[in-house]
């Protein structure tokens, strides 16, 4: 007999099915080339390096040091 319960659980796998699946597809089409001449960076084949890299300064906003060993004068009682 097929109450709410079982329903809603078979919603529930088959929404998990259907995501599953969905990105396994998507991860299946990522190892297809989309263009002949184009390359991914995820191919690893080196066309990537070819390209000129435009290289920008780095900023530091926050220099971290080593604080500064200070002894404590404790109040006597």
């Amino acid at each position: 007999m097929f109450d709410w319960q079982t329903i809603v659980v078979g919603l529930i796998i088959l929404a998990a099915l259907f995501y599953v699946g969905r990105r396994g597809l998507t991860r299946l089409r990522s190892f297809r080339a989309s263009k002949a001449g184009a390359a991914s960076c995820e191919t690893g084949c080196g066309k990537c390096e070819t390209s000129p890299a435009v290289a920008a300064p780095l900023k530091t906003f926050v220099q971290i040091e080593r604080a500064s060993q200070s002894k404590r004068s404790h109040a006597q009682n």
